[in-house]
This record gives C-alpha cells, structure tokens and sequence, in this order.
C-alpha cells in the first residue's frame, strides 16, 4: 500500500535515510580492533602535569611562593630575585629571573633559577622555566636541582 504511494526513487531515499541514521546508534569495532592495545592514545586535550619546586612545599606555601614568582618573572625585572616566606610554615625562598622572556608554542617564557628553605635547611638549587598564556599566572613547565661541583 506504501509502495504505490512512492515513487522508487522516494523509497530508496527513505531506505537509505533509515539506515544511515540507524548506524549512529550502533558501535561497531571495526576501527577499535585494528588499534594495537600495547600502546596508550594520546590525545590533545591531556596535558603534562606542571613541573613543581618542591614536595615538601604546602598549598600556602606554594601560594606565597607562586607570588613572588609573578613578581620576578616580570618583564621590568631584570635580575633582581623576589623573596618569599610563609611565617606559619617557616618555609622560604626566592627567585631570580634569568635572561629576557621568549615565546614557546604561543605562550610567555621566562628562565629562573630558586631557592628554597624548608625547616631551616637549606635544599639544592634549582633552575627552571615558567611559561603564561595571556594575564593568567604562570605555571613552571620544567625544574631542575642544580649540581655543586667539587
């Protein structure tokens, strides 16, 4: 009764409809089993964690810290280091930025090198980068221990 009513044409237009928009219901894991399972997929929408200064440093620790980071690596600055200290923790520090900023892959960089006091002991220094997008905070993408020689 249908089929008088459209043309061939009309039928194979709605069949094909009707198929087309049934496969989007489906999964099929044809493209899935061809994926090695070996080896994890990487997507661009996960991202590095940042690189940290320390362990042992506490989130009010890292808050005073972090300002006195924004200070040194502004562009004005050009060598003199920031100190921080919180007074609950007796944590401390400071940084000094190094050489000028630069572009890495669209964002602000900028060189440093830190030092850190955590319960009266002096650690390691360190050297690293820290990068910002726009006016939002900078984050450090790499942190090093520098190694006394002798």
């Amino acid at each position: 009764m249908i089929r008088s009513r459209l043309s061939r044409h009309q039928l194979l237009t709605v069949l094909f409809c009707t198929i087309s928009l049934g496969g989007c219901a489906n999964s099929l894991p044809f493209f899935s089993e061809m994926m090695p399972d070996s080896a994890p997929m990487i997507t661009g929408s996960i991202f590095a964690p940042a690189a940290t200064l320390s362990t042992e440093l506490n989130s009010a620790d890292w808050e005073k810290a972090n300002q006195a980071l924004g200070t040194a690596l502004r562009p004005e600055n050009i060598h003199e280091p920031v100190q921080w200290e919180n007074k609950t923790t007796a944590a401390r520090g400071n940084f000094r930025p190094i050489g000028i900023a630069f572009l890495q892959e669209g964002d602000l960089c900028r060189a440093f090198s830190a030092q850190i006091v955590i319960e009266n002991v002096v650690r390691p220094a360190m050297q690293g980068t820290a990068c910002r997008s726009g006016a939002s905070e900078w984050k450090i993408s790499e942190v090093k221990q520098l190694v006394k020689q002798g």
